[in-house]
């Protein structure tokens, strides 16, 4: 019998033809999981997002691209008209009220579960950059820090505000501390070191950003970007720019000209309606941010990440008058409870895995996020009360209902005492008439009626959405019964969150 010697070129050949139907490298085989990318930004009016057709002199054409390649949401909310409690809202999945936080004093409590803690739990490699807003300042080692709720790597400074350009520790010179931390003036945290930096605002939280994915392309990776633009005080603008643009610089506080009331002076004669140019400064730091939007996706593309990447954006509340922002259509804004104040753009984008160029009209919220990304990556959910909807059946057309039947927010206090000044024309008074509105009260929305209670004048107003987006014509008194029904609901929503909160040390600032 005649053994047969096959040529080893020969052999090759038949082996690599073999491959090409059927092997893959071990690297091939290992699928990644999928990345999140969640990107937050700061007071964006639902009207500066030309692909929602609001504002005319808004274009946002990376955003646009963004919405294009996934879902869309016209009806989707935060659960504050405020940046805190929103922020937190979205990375638990749960209302913020249930551990006492109805305004700005937020804080985690250590029982809390973020959406952070969750997936570094499942394998995640888990980063911010940017700002925090949500806490006080305290620096590393405080629940508040991102670094104690989840995240690996945190590049960006805590609280309200973020100076667009004053990044030094240098720079808070002659400041006390409590005027540097409401001003955002300083270095940036890098983990437990602090690193002064220069350049934009906006320009560093992108560089930052860009090298995290850069680092953790090849491992499952969570990235939170939260931007400070479109945050006051929009007046700061490069020098550089400012020339290029034509327009006068604006003046920074000078701490050497007073004390506390000097300072709100120079606050409220700086903000909204006095800064000089104010929309196209405002349009200035929207475009930039818009950029940055569009240079995270082109990253993606350059390492062929956009098909395994989750995208998620949100802004944090509605547009804020002392920015000039707008909220076209809608009737209010930041710091109040119309529809301006907490209907906020929001797009989820998975190119390849969901629906693109998608507008869903049903109501959603900022605390879905949660949940949805758990079904998205196939993980369990943690064993606490969830307030947010997984979304993903919604998404794909598996399930045809409504999200969010019913939704509920409170104000800064559900009832509120008119505000008394010792001078009516103060500083103090005219900053808090910049809120534009009655920050008091509550609201609730039922299918597409929404039941709005101004807590100071103790007014109900009832609006149809489907048919009245801006909130123009108040129905209450043609629906008596609704009003009624919606008004009991509410307090029985409140009644049940309330339970919660003997399981927390509740904020000095709540009355509830």
């Amino acid at each position: 019998m005649k053994t047969f010697i096959m040529n080893p070129l020969v052999l090759a050949g038949f082996l690599l033809l073999l491959c090409s139907y059927g092997c893959q490298s071990p690297q091939k085989k290992q699928v990644q999981k999928p990345n999140i990318l969640m990107i937050v930004t700061d007071d964006q009016g639902y009207g500066d997002f030309s692909a929602y057709g609001g504002s005319p002199d808004a274009q946002t054409p990376h955003l646009d691209e963004l919405a294009s390649r996934g879902t869309r949401f016209t009806n989707a909310y935060v659960s504050m008209s405020v940046c805190s409690p929103s922020r937190m809202a979205m990375l638990t999945g749960r209302q913020q009220q249930r551990w006492g936080v109805y305004n700005y004093g937020a804080n985690f409590p250590e029982s809390e579960i973020t959406l952070a803690e969750q997936l570094r739990a499942n394998g995640y490699q888990t980063g911010m950059v940017g700002k925090t807003h949500y806490g006080p300042v305290t620096g590393p080692g405080h629940k508040g820090f991102p670094t104690s709720h989840g995240f690996d790597y945190f590049f960006g400074k805590e609280g309200g505000t973020m100076d667009y350009i004053r990044h030094k520790a240098a720079d808070r010179e002659g400041y006390t501390t409590k005027m540097a931390n409401h001003l955002g003036i300083g270095p940036f945290w890098d983990n437990d070191k602090q690193v002064d930096m220069e350049g934009y605002s906006t320009d560093i939280i992108l560089d930052k950003s860009l090298q995290y994915i850069d680092k953790h392309k090849d491992e499952p990776f969570f990235l939170m970007v939260s931007f400070n633009a479109v945050h006051l005080f929009t007046h700061q603008i490069p020098d550089e720019d400012l020339e290029h643009m034509g327009i006068e610089k604006v003046p920074d506080w000078d701490p050497a000209t007073g004390d506390w009331d000097e300072y709100l002076e120079w606050y409220v004669n700086t903000v909204g309606p006095n800064t000089p140019e104010g929309r196209q400064r405002y349009l200035y730091h929207l475009n930039k941010l818009d950029a940055a939007v569009g240079a995270l996706s082109s990253k993606l593309k350059e390492e062929n990440l956009s098909e395994n990447t989750i995208v998620l954006f949100i802004s944090d509340n509605g547009g804020s008058p002392r920015t000039y922002a707008e909220n076209i259509p809608l009737k209010g804004n930041k710091y109040i409870l119309e529809e301006g104040g907490i209907r906020v753009p929001f797009v989820i984008s998975w190119p390849g895995h969901l629906p693109e160029g998608k507008v869903y009209d049903q109501t959603v919220s900022g605390m879905d996020i949660f949940p949805t990304v758990h079904d998205m990556l196939g993980i369990n959910l943690p064993e606490k009360h969830l307030d947010g909807k997984n979304l993903l059946p919604y998404i794909t057309g598996k399930n045809v209902d409504n999200p969010h039947e019913w939704l509920f927010w409170t104000g800064f206090h559900l009832t509120g005492k008119p505000l008394v000044y010792d001078n009516p024309n103060g500083a103090l008074a005219r900053h808090d008439r910049t809120y534009n509105g009655d920050n008091t009260g509550w609201a609730v929305r039922y299918q597409n009626w929404k039941l709005r209670y101004q807590g100071r004048s103790d007014k109900y107003e009832l609006y149809n959405l489907e048919e009245d987006i801006s909130e123009a014509h108040d129905l209450s008194a043609k629906h008596p019964e609704l009003v009624k029904k919606m008004k009991k609901r509410f307090f029985e929503w409140h009644d049940e969150i309330k339970k919660d909160h003997k399981n927390y040390e509740l904020p000095e600032s709540s009355e509830f």
